[in-house]
């Protein structure tokens, strides 16, 4: 992949690429991605914006509707990312989510934030690894009870190991 540079990747950038007959495929990736990791990081920060005035103006109605709106539309890219990753660990960890799963599961129906993240962090830990980023943004407050129910039951429905793998090992 092309090294990455220091001038930002707008819209007019991206279009002006795509008039041009580009012959180098990975060029036109390499746009596309550092287009998208800098929209995604923005969109973090806005979020984290909208957080800190929602809190500051007394939970301001209109504030929290723009808030939800950028929540619910990150969601469904993190519950993706939470079943990826939970299929990336399935092989090194899907033992022990396995061991754990139906406290995790349990607790996570009852809402128990705090009880799933020790439970979760507490696996890792023994495994001498951190928590992945994407993990822990699934405990951020501001999402609800029923989004972070959806990210907890991704997650684990994905790491844990169907009883038909088991067998075949």
């Amino acid at each position: 992949m092309p090294e990455e540079t220091n001038e930002q990747v707008t819209l007019e950038k991206l279009q002006e690429a795509l008039q041009k007959d580009i012959g180098n495929l990975q060029e036109l990736k390499s746009l596309f991605q550092q287009f998208y990791n800098k929209h995604k990081q923005e969109q973090k920060e806005f979020i984290k914006y909208l957080e800190w005035a929602y809190e500051k103006s007394g939970r301001d109605k209109e504030i929290k509707i723009i808030l939800e709106d950028m929540i619910g539309s990150n969601a469904s890219d993190l519950i993706e990312s939470l079943k990826r990753l939970g299929y990336a660990l399935q092989k090194k960890l899907g033992d022990d989510f396995e061991k754990a799963g139906y406290r995790l599961l349990e607790q996570t129906r009852a809402g128990k934030r705090d009880d799933v993240m020790y439970g979760i962090t507490r696996i890792f830990i023994v495994n001498n690894q951190n928590v992945p980023d994407v993990l822990i943004e699934a405990f951020k407050p501001y999402y609800t009870d029923e989004l972070f129910k959806c990210f907890i039951f991704s997650f684990l429905s994905s790491v844990i190991k169907p009883e038909q793998n088991k067998k075949e090992e």
